[in-house]
């Protein structure tokens, strides 16, 4: 298969090198299973212009403890776990401080326990603020779509409506816990979410497919004093939004991505409980699984989004 990419990873990976020495407060990890994000595509796309080498992606890993630092008392090696770690993940090894460490029941296979995602996706629930009986409406049903759609609802509401451009995707949100789905592509979404809401609009509209029209459509689709959640990763070109239409309806509108270590600690923490009791399926989310010596094809079919793709994971 030919594939084109603005980087080509292969040509980075580096077979029995030594693993990384560690510090008294560092946990050794032996990777098994890390997500590629699709944040990551536009570093390997070309749609990323500041990417800088020596360039260290993979930030969505889980894995085996195979060493720990003399202060680390919570965990042991032989472990199972998921990290917080910024690069670093597409390796046979990666060293993380051990507050940055969460363990994972065995039973859970790694690449169904990425806590990185997970922690994104029930911080952006969190801060959605949904009260019970609220309408909420989720554009976009990949991989975070979909994850979104499982913590929403354990908030409660008296409606989810889920929106998407591809049928598949659409029914996996039933399957999840939609009531209603969307196509764009068939139907109108702002008059279809206002003759589901009796002309009311939606209470809370997330965002996560970080383009253009979808950010458009949110504003459309809320109701007065309604929230509208920014999940999607936006890059590249800067948006236009209709701030008159945003302010006479007095919006409150919440940017859902977190950068504080400790908050997305504590997100990844509840979502690996969550995923331990099975209010949150990780599992069917995961469409396609590669080696490592696959990285690129991974990239590519993440990139092309192919009938059935949810989520590609890397198996070092």
């Amino acid at each position: 298969m030919k594939i084109a990419c603005l980087i080509d990873f292969k040509k980075f990976l580096v077979k029995d090198e030594p693993a990384p020495s560690i510090g008294p407060d560092d946990v050794l990890i032996r990777v098994k299973a890390c997500g590629v994000c699709t944040s990551e595509l536009y570093s390997w796309n070309g749609k990323n212009k500041n990417v800088v080498f020596p360039l260290y992606l993979g930030h969505e890993p889980s894995g085996i403890v195979e060493a720990i630092g003399k202060n680390v008392k919570e965990l042991k090696v032989g472990d199972h776990v998921t990290v917080l770690t910024e690069k670093g993940g597409y390796a046979e090894y990666l060293k993380v401080p051990k507050d940055h460490v969460v363990k994972i029941p065995e039973d859970i296979p790694f690449e169904a326990a990425l806590g990185e995602p997970l922690a994104c996706a029930i911080n952006g629930v969190k801060r959605s603020n949904i009260q019970l009986g609220d309408v909420v409406v989720v554009i976009g049903c990949g991989f975070m779509g979909s994850l979104i759609i499982q913590g929403v609802v354990l908030r409660g509401p008296s409606k989810i409506i889920a929106v998407d451009l591809k049928d598949d995707r659409l029914r996996l949100a039933e399957k999840l816990g939609a009531d209603e789905t969307i196509n764009p592509n068939e139907e109108d979404v702002v008059k279809t979410v206002r003759k589901l809401t009796n002309g009311k609009g939606a209470d809370v509209v997330i965002e996560v497919t970080g383009h253009q029209k979808p950010l458009d459509m949110a504003g459309e689709i809320l109701k007065i004093r309604g929230r509208l959640v920014i999940f999607g990763y936006h890059v590249g070109e800067p948006r236009l939004i209709n701030m008159s239409l945003w302010n006479w309806k007095g919006l409150d509108v919440i940017n859902a991505h977190e950068r504080a270590p400790n908050i997305y600690m504590e997100g990844m923490r509840i979502g690996i409980a969550l995923l331990d009791k099975g209010l949150i399926k990780m599992r069917p989310l995961i469409t396609h699984l590669y080696p490592l010596e696959r990285i690129n094809e991974a990239f590519h079919t993440a990139n092309m989004q192919p009938r059935g793709f949810i989520k590609a994971v890397i198996m070092p």
